[in-house]
């Protein structure tokens, strides 16, 4: 990871190079001076909340603690029905029509994404992980442990791991090729191509479901059928 605090340089130079009077350079050097601390607190905060609204890959400790302050209401959006959640969806889908994308975009790389992130969320949980799918700027999907954050599917398909977690969740990275692998196997049978809104909630009500039934045969004990045929022989 690069150094956190070379962003935040960043930011106070370009503050800086913005400034109108009143405030002289003088005047500003002094301030931050006095106060460094905590002016690399609140722009380290403001940094990683924006980065994590984005679905953007964690880069520090703050972008972890971000996520966490997100994913508590993602966590009640994605418990809703599936209904409530598409009509969640579909407002965000709209937001981006008004501000002028194409629908095919729209719905190819952003609502396709967050159906297919949500169903990732099934089979993960079905693993034994806490997974919560995000819905925000970009989809992005976060595992919970002890409490926070410990994990990030960004919207790009790279996954993070905290600092503090390397080397303690490498079997993760199997279980999250595992729930992708499904997901494209539902994909082939399902055979729906969304590129409108209405074939959008097809295909993702049909995802989802595929997904917990899926993963509910899995649960399902295996018949011993050694015992069986002990039972029904003379």
């Amino acid at each position: 990871m690069t150094d956190p605090f070379a962003a935040i340089d960043t930011f106070l130079e370009r503050w800086r190079a913005s400034l109108a009077p009143p405030f002289t350079l003088a005047y500003v050097d002094g301030f931050i001076r006095r106060h460094r601390a905590q002016v690399e607190t609140l722009i380290a905060d403001t940094l990683a909340h924006r980065r994590a609204r984005g679905g953007e890959r964690p880069a520090y400790k703050p972008d972890f603690l971000a996520y966490d302050a997100l994913t508590t209401a993602q966590r009640r959006l994605d418990a809703q029905t599936d209904k409530e959640v598409m009509a969640q969806l579909l407002r965000r889908v709209d937001d981006q029509f008004v501000g002028g994308y194409s629908e095919r975009s729209v719905i190819h790389n952003f609502a396709v994404e967050y159906a297919d992130t949500r169903t990732e969320a099934i089979f993960l949980r079905d693993a034994g992980w806490d997974a919560v799918p995000l819905l925000l700027e970009r989809p992005a999907l976060v595992v919970v442990a002890g409490g926070h954050v410990v994990a990030v599917r960004d919207w790009r398909g790279g996954l993070t791991i905290h600092p503090d977690r390397k080397g303690t969740l490498n079997h993760l990275f199997a279980d999250l090729d595992r729930a992708e692998e499904k997901l494209l196997h539902i994909r082939d049978v399902l055979d729906l191509y969304p590129d409108t809104k209405e074939q959008l909630v097809k295909y993702a009500y049909a995802t989802w479901r595929e997904a917990r039934k899926a993963a509910l045969n899995l649960k399902q004990p295996t018949p011993n059928t050694t015992s069986e045929r002990k039972r029904k022989s003379p």
